[in-house]
């Protein structure tokens, strides 16, 4: 397959088997380099894990789950080192291009599904959300993105990252694709309409007001009552974030330890550097940080038990063009993770989806209670419908 944008791994091409009938008939499936799939190695974005690896023998059962629903393998595809960034950059493998601007980054990690969806090369893209790496690259190529409730979905045979957080989630053009994934998945459904969605000013005061402007427009044309609240949480977005970091930094360090023991060198500087300070955290401030995670689900719980759910801005600015700085990566990565790291650490659900008829580059999330993730699609589709 001619693939211009960079988004497939360089692999000789294997044969995976799929079911001739099911629910995802027809669909073309694009896989993150992070899930196992028999005949294919697993590098994770690394060039040493993948001289490690070997060809593998078996599949992992959620890819197996898809293959069985109907849907065509495709390849694997390009991820962000270690799954670790948000920007889609790789010293081993390139970055991939971004279909919808060519000078913008494509974002990471799951950027090589991202693409490979955004540009037509496959129709669902198999990727994970730790930290916004479903959601951001959605946002950024105009796709839907779903990170699905924590847990909810067979993380077997895919490389971790920060356990706590990890999520294996999908990308599409369009609902009615993410639907049938939904189904195929075992999702339950959800036939009720959320009694309102909640609009936090603390959060929509993290962009421009005439974007907030156009979000909350669209949102009042679902005709479910849409309501303002101060703040999701005691705790404000900075402490949140603060917390999730110091949180993923350790854990990062758990699952990459030994590769960076042995191979210092072969991981990307700006990789290395977040990996070295996890490993110089105190484990007093891991604690800490676990404990506002905690203190901070139950909080969502609450809000969130009475069937709404909140909406929010997917992404907190703009996203940096390609050839930027390290600086501007790293504004931009700690000013989305304020607002992406609102799911990680309460494990609910959040889809990503560009809002229908605005002419700017814009994406809106909602954020349900643990299990409501069909109640979100319900909600997009009225939206989107409009």
């Amino acid at each position: 397959m001619r693939d211009p944008w960079n988004a497939f791994m360089p692999y000789q091409d294997a044969d995976v088997g799929h079911a001739a009938i099911g629910p995802l008939s027809g669909l073309r499936l694009a896989v993150k380099d992070l899930f196992d799939v028999a005949g294919y190695p697993t590098a994770a974005g690394n060039a040493t894990v993948l001289a490690a690896s070997g060809i593998k023998t078996s599949t992992a059962p959620l890819v197996r789950t898809l293959l069985d629903a109907g849907a065509c393998f495709v390849g694997k595809t390009n991820t962000d080192e270690l799954a670790y960034s948000l920007i889609g950059g790789n010293i081993h493998f390139g970055m991939p291009i971004n279909p919808r601007d060519p000078n913008l980054i494509p974002g990471g990690s799951s950027s090589g599904s991202a693409v490979a969806v955004a540009a037509g090369l496959a129709d669902i893209g198999l990727g994970t959300d730790t930290s916004g790496s479903i959601r951001l690259p959605a946002a950024v190529n105009g796709l839907i993105g779903w990170r699905p409730t924590h847990g909810s979905l067979d993380n077997q045979a895919l490389r971790p990252l920060a356990p706590s957080f990890d999520v294996p989630g999908f990308m599409t053009r369009s609902l009615e694709p993410m639907a049938a994934v939904m189904s195929a998945v075992g999702m339950p459904a959800a036939d009720d309409r959320p009694s309102s969605i909640l609009i936090s000013a603390d959060i929509f005061a993290t962009i421009d007001d005439a974007v907030a402007d156009e979000m909350i427009a669209g949102l009042r044309s679902a005709a479910i009552p849409v309501r303002r609240i101060d703040a999701i949480s005691s705790f404000s977005l900075a402490d949140l974030a603060s917390a999730f970091i110091t949180i993923l930094q350790r854990e990062a360090w758990d699952s990459n330890k030994t590769l960076f023991e042995r191979s210092p060198e072969a991981i990307a500087p700006d990789i290395a550097a977040r990996l070295l300070s996890g490993s110089r955290l105190d484990d007093e401030e891991v604690r800490e940080a676990r404990a506002i995670a905690k203190l901070f689900s139950a909080e969502i719980d609450r809000l969130l038990c009475e069937n709404v759910i909140v909406a929010l801005p997917t992404l907190a600015m703009s996203p940096p063009a390609r050839d930027a700085g390290a600086e501007s990566f790293a504004r931009f990565r700690s000013a989305c993770i304020e607002l992406l790291c609102l799911s990680g650490l309460s494990g609910c659900p959040q889809l990503a989806f560009p809002i229908a008829g605005y002419v700017g580059k814009v994406s809106l999330s909602l954020l349900g209670a643990r299990s409501a993730d069909r109640m979100l699609m319900n909600v997009a589709g009225r939206l989107r419908a409009e």
